[in-house]
């Protein structure tokens, strides 16, 4: 249907309105947006970890756990990352819903990137991977309780990581809603986001 001369300047008037509404935002108030990389502080490592531990639960996963731990810890001290979205991390659980990259490794990649160039990101990024593909893990114990077994991941995809964990915990059975299950991978993203704090901590000198 075609638009009536009546309808096409009522549009053009919004338009103009709030154009006009735009141009009238200070400079000074637009400019207060934090520009990439965002200002990295030092942080405690453990008391990052049992943020991180904290969040897995009450937000849903080891993505958003991590970065829930890291990014808050950062906003307790710096106002840049108070308004960042950590929920938009909720889908990374289970490895992002198909068992592909570990959530944790997922979570620790977005705020390396956000506090990062790029070179020094990707350096940052494979110092916290290889970590978490060679050590064992997990190794938090100030959650509801250890994990019932410790295993070295060998690989950054939560498939492998889970069966390293189930093979070594027959008593679970692969259930993915045991709660040793869960507490083992709520353990696993205070490990990294400690990590991930230890490694930025010693980028930045801080």
């Amino acid at each position: 249907m075609m638009q009536s001369r009546r309808d096409f300047l009522k549009n053009v008037g919004k338009v103009a309105v709030a154009a006009s509404v735009a141009s009238a935002i200070p400079m000074s108030v637009m400019a207060e947006a934090p520009v990439h990389p965002y200002t990295y502080v030092k942080l405690d490592p453990e008391a990052v970890a049992d943020l991180a531990y904290k969040r897995f639960s009450e937000l849903g996963g080891c993505c958003v756990g991590v970065v829930a731990g890291l990014v808050e810890s950062l906003a307790a001290v710096n106002p840049d990352f108070a308004q960042f979205p950590v929920k938009m991390f909720q889908n990374g659980a289970a490895g992002y819903g198909q068992n592909s990259l570990c959530g944790c490794l997922g979570g620790a990649a977005a705020v390396i990137g956000l506090v990062c160039e790029s070179a020094d990101s990707k350096a940052c990024l494979k110092e916290v991977m290889d970590w978490y593909k060679t050590s064992t893990l997990p190794t938090y114990d100030r959650g509801s309780a250890p994990a019932v077994a410790q295993v070295v991941p060998g690989s950054p995809n939560c498939a492998d990581s889970l069966l390293q964990f189930f093979t070594a915990a027959p008593q679970i059975n692969y259930d993915m809603s045991n709660p040793d299950r869960i507490n083992r991978c709520a353990c696993l993203t205070a490990d990294v986001a400690r990590k991930t704090a230890e490694v930025l901590n010693a980028k930045f000198g801080a």
